[in-house]
């Protein structure tokens, strides 16, 4: 499901840079408490990235591999990513929580995803987003964007708000998750057609001994009654659907 109409991407921008809070998610700790939190690598905090490494690590990912992380904030989740062993490039709207990510948490970035200026064609073990597409004017954009950056063979993996018919059955609440700064609300129907020339793989979190198939098929991985929908899908050809 969407909102139309869907923002224009300049209009975007602004308000994610200016208008956008949610918490932590968009809060710059200072000094002090940014080194507290790398301490402990984020363990404890509602950002801590342990469980999608671990996916990422289930999935193939090995120290080393190449990840472009989407919509990094202020860095918290590439830092952590960094930690685990990965290479990382990062790529945030607001300018101003991605300049935080570069000169606090030493995360690599680039300030362009326009896809005539992609600073890293064909470059990627993985293309990664952590509650992002939800936001983002126009989701099929986003995945040409990863099929750019993605080697052949590389992974597109996302984690979103989980808009599948399973948990929309028990969730009384579902429809605060989109409408307003989620345009869109994610399921496994619209990701199964988005990428049907793919091996792919949908769940719900917490997924256990997360794989793809070998065909260009999808798996289910459980019953995605879960609050957050997770999707992987490989890359083997020049377009996914």
């Amino acid at each position: 499901m969407f909102r139309t109409p869907t923002d224009d991407p300049a209009n975007n921008l602004l308000f994610y840079e200016n208008e956008y809070t949610q918490g932590f998610t968009t809060d710059l700790p200072s000094d002090a408490a940014l080194a507290d939190m790398k301490q402990l690598n984020f363990a404890g905090t509602e950002k801590c990235y342990s469980y999608y490494s671990g996916v990422l690590i289930q999935l193939g990912m090995k120290p080393g591999s190449s990840v472009f992380d989407y919509g990094c904030s202020w860095g918290y989740g590439s830092y952590q990513l960094s930690q685990a062993g990965f290479e990382v490039v990062s790529f945030e709207v607001a300018p101003s929580r991605r300049r935080y990510a570069r000169e606090k948490l030493g995360v690599r970035t680039v300030d362009n995803m326009d896809p005539a200026a992609i600073d890293y064609p064909n470059h990627f073990d993985c293309f990664f987003s952590a509650h992002v597409l939800e936001h983002v004017p126009s989701p099929a954009k986003s995945f040409d964007y990863a099929k750019r950056l993605l080697k052949r063979d590389g992974l597109f993996v996302s984690f979103t708000p989980n808009g599948s018919d399973p948990h929309r059955a028990i969730s009384p609440s579902w429809s605060k998750l989109w409408g307003e700064v989620h345009p869109n609300f994610i399921d496994d129907i619209f990701l199964d057609r988005s990428f049907k020339r793919s091996p792919r793989a949908v769940g719900s979190s917490p997924v256990i001994n997360a794989s793809l198939p070998e065909q260009a098929q999808l798996k289910r991985l459980n019953k995605l009654d879960g609050d957050e929908l997770f999707f992987a899908a490989r890359r083997s050809g020049e377009t996914w659907s």
